[in-house]
C-alpha cells in the first residue's frame, strides 16, 4: 500500500473527461470496517484537509437534528430519569457532515445519544460514504467511527505546533477516558514524545481513568498518571477537555497563565475563563461560523447566556479560524482557548486516504 501524495490530494486523478474519475462501483456497495489509521499519517492528512479548506479547495458543511427531553419519556416512560448520569450531556442527536474537495464528496453520518452506554454500546456510530465527485457516484462506505475519534485527536498536536512552539517540554491534563482521548494521547506521542513531561488523565471515574492509563501505557513514552485531584493542572501548559460533562470541568483561576486550553466537547469550560481569554488571551475556533452554527460548546454558549451570539462579536474580540493560521507565524497571547467542534473535510480527507490505499493494492502497480 502507498500514501497519496499531496499533490493528488489537490489535484483530479486522471482519465478521460467523459469517464468518473477513480473506481466507482457498479453495485451495492457493503459497509467496510476501518481499522485505526498510523496517528501520524492521521495527523498529516488533517493537516491537508486544513490547508485545502483554507486555500479554497475544499468546503463543507453539518446540519444536526437534537430531539427533545419530552420525546426521550415518550420513548422510555419513567426510566427516562435515570437514562444518563449526574453530570452527563444527553448527546442525543443525528448529524450529517458533508464535504467536497478536487476529487471527491463525502457525507458523514453520526448517531448519538449517551443512553446507549446504559447497554453497553458505543455513544455514538460513524458512517462515511464517498463519492467521486465528476458523478456524484458512491465509491465506499466506511465505518468512520474510529475515523471520527483519530481526526478530531489529531487537533492536539495542531494546537501543540501552533501556540506551544516555544516551550521544549510541557505537562498535559486530559478530561475523559473514551475514544477521543485515546486518539489524542497517539497524536502526542506521535508527534511531540520528547516534549510531553506528564500527561494525566481525569475521568467521570477513578477507576476508568485507571483503566484508560494501564491500556496506553506500554504504548507510549512519556508519564501517563490517573489523576485523582486537579493538582497537577495549574502546572499543565496544555488541557484538553474530551468528556460529555454537561457543566466545567475546573475553576477559571486554575488555568495557567502562559496555558491553551483545547475544547474538544460540549459545556465544560467556565464563563469566567471565557470572559477572562477575550479580553486578555487568545480564542480560536477550528472553524468560527462552524462552531457558531453548532451552538454546543462552552464559547457559543458563553455568548448565547449573555444576549449575544459568537458569530456577531468574533471580529470585535479578533478570533481566529484555526485553518487560517495553520502556517502563521505570527505569535500569540496566552493563554488561549481553543474550540473544536470537527470540520467535515477532515473526514473527507482520510476516507479518500483508506478509499485509495484499498484501491491501489487491488490493482497493483502501473
Amino acid at each position: 500500500m502507498r500514501e497519496t501524495s499531496e499533490s493528488e490530494d489537490a489535484g483530479a486523478a486522471a482519465g478521460s473527461p467523459c469517464e468518473p474519475r477513480g473506481t466507482v462501483l457498479r453495485g451495492p456497495a457493503s459497509r467496510v470496517t476501518v481499522a485505526p489509521l498510523a496517528p501520524r499519517l492521521v495527523g498529516q492528512r488533517v493537516r491537508a484537509a486544513l490547508r485545502a479548506l483554507r486555500d479554497g479547495e475544499a468546503y463543507g458543511t453539518k446540519a444536526v437534528l437534537e430531539p427533545d427531553s419530552d420525546e426521550l419519556r415518550a420513548l422510555l416512560g419513567e426510566a427516562a430519569s435515570a437514562a444518563y448520569a449526574n453530570g452527563e450531556r444527553p448527546n442525543w442527536k443525528l448529524s450529517a457532515l458533508v464535504s467536497i474537495n478536487p476529487s471527491y464528496g463525502a457525507v458523514k453520518i453520526v448517531g448519538s445519544h449517551t443512553y446507549n452506554r446504559l447497554h453497553g454500546v458505543p455513544r455514538s456510530t460513524s458512517t462515511v460514504l464517498l463519492y467521486d465527485k465528476l458523478t456524484m457516484q458512491a465509491v465506499a462506505i466506511l465505518d468512520g467511527s474510529t475515523l471520527s475519534a483519530q481526526r478530531t485527536g489529531a487537533y492536539a498536536s495542531i494546537v501543540v505546533d501552533r501556540l506551544l512552539q516555544p516551550r521544549a517540554r510541557f505537562s498535559v491534563f486530559l478530561f475523559g477516558a473514551g475514544r477521543v482521548a485515546h486518539a489524542v494521547v497517539e497524536d502526542l506521542h506521535a508527534h511531540h514524545p520528547e516534549r510531553v513531561d506528564t500527561l494525566y488523565v481525569r475521568s467521570r471515574t477513578q477507576a476508568s481513568a485507571e483503566a484508560f492509563v494501564a491500556g496506553l501505557t506500554p504504548h507510549v513514552s512519556f508519564p501517563l498518571v490517573a489523576a485523582p485531584t486537579l493538582d497537577p493542572l495549574p502546572d499543565c501548559a496544555l488541557i484538553i477537555t474530551a468528556s460529555n460533562a454537561s457543566a466545567p470541568l475546573f475553576e477559571a483561576w486554575q488555568v495557567g497563565d502562559a496555558s491553551v486550553v483545547l475544547h474538544l466537547g460540549g459545556d465544560e469550560t467556565p464563563n469566567e475563563l471565557i470572559r477572562y481569554l477575550l479580553e486578555a488571551g487568545t480564542v480560536i475556533c477550528d472553524d468560527i461560523e462552524t462552531v457558531a452554527h453548532r451552538r454546543s460548546q462552552s464559547l457559543p454558549l458563553f455568548f448565547l447566556r449573555t444576549g449575544r451570539s459568537l458569530e456577531a462579536m468574533a471580529d470585535a474580540y479578533q478570533m481566529r479560524n484555526l485553518w487560517q493560521m495553520l502556517d502563521d507565524a505570527t505569535p500569540y497571547r496566552l493563554p488561549a482557548l481553543v474550540t473544536c467542534v470537527g470540520l467535515p473535510v477532515l473526514d473527507l480527507y482520510l476516507a479518500q486516504h483508506v478509499y485509495e490505499t484499498a484501491r491501489d493494492s487491488e490493482t497493483g502497480p502501473d
